[in-house]
């Protein structure tokens, strides 16, 4: 599915994301204000306002810490040129400390986007011209002596990362506690409590948002039946998908991609 989203938040108060997670998309972060904890790949990033990373596809992240404001810009892979995806590649995973004209300049340009009308002509036209320019500044920037050091304190360790990626890639196989302590030889509570601390959740919980997010996609961009989905992403029936489904999107896979679908 083809699709860009721009997006901007603020929280007068701490606020986290609930778990580590990742998506198909690229996401395009840019701290107008404030400072975060920016957990990324294997490491764990402390970052003050104005700030840019970009988080690609498949990629395990998230961001907790005091009052802040930002900027998000979610684009699918099949909405970019050849152009914009190697920019976008070029800078992904590295951590881009703004200056000032460089933060006024994608911010002034952000805020064009959020201005255009959906309900006028040529609104994705638009976008996608905002977009490209948006593309340019960003080859623009000078990236390598921007560069923060990460600090490694609280970092999920190389095993657990191994899991994740494990998890990532392999959620359409039968996956058990059992299976996942003797592949990686842990046993099974040292896996669940060490899982859980480092992560913030169990391995099983983390294999179901892994499995309801690819089942997202396909209900999105597919035709696909219910079932068939429910089969791919690794659930053991068309029910029981539709059981989790709901109890993480408070909502039916069939209502979920009505919805979406009418976006469109």
């Amino acid at each position: 599915m083809s699709f860009i989203e721009f997006e901007k938040s603020q929280k007068d108060e701490d606020w986290a994301m609930l778990d580590l997670h990742s998506h198909e998309h690229y996401e395009i972060y840019l701290l107008s204000k404030g400072n975060r904890s920016f957990f990324l790949a294997n490491s764990l990033y402390r970052i003050s306002a104005p700030s840019l990373v970009v988080v690609p596809p498949n990629a395990v992240h998230k961001t907790e810490g005091q009052s802040f404001e930002r900027h998000n810009v979610n684009v699918s892979v099949k909405y970019l040129s050849a152009y914009e995806k190697s920019v976008l590649d070029g800078i992904a995973l590295k951590f881009i400390k703004l200056n000032g004209q460089e933060s006024k300049a994608l911010i002034s340009v952000l805020n064009d986007a959020y201005r255009v009308d959906k309900n006028k002509k040529f609104y994705a036209d638009k976008l996608k011209s905002i977009f490209s320019y948006f593309v340019f500044l960003l080859s623009e920037l000078s990236i390598e002596s921007k560069q923060p050091n990460a600090t490694f304190k609280n970092a999920i360790p190389p095993l657990y990362l191994k899991i994740l990626d494990y998890l990532n890639t392999h959620y359409f196989e039968q996956i058990t506690l059992e299976s996942l302590s003797e592949k990686f030889y842990i046993p099974k509570p040292t896996l669940i409590y060490s899982f859980k601390k480092h992560v913030g959740k169990s391995p099983i919980d983390f294999l179901l948002d892994v499995r309801v997010t690819k089942a997202k996609q396909m209900l999105i961009s597919t035709k696909k039946g219910l079932e068939e989905i429910a089969y791919l992403n690794g659930f053991s029936s068309a029910n029981y998908f539709g059981l989790i489904f709901k109890k993480r999107e408070g909502l039916s896979p069939s209502a979920y991609r009505k919805n979406q679908i009418a976006k469109l």
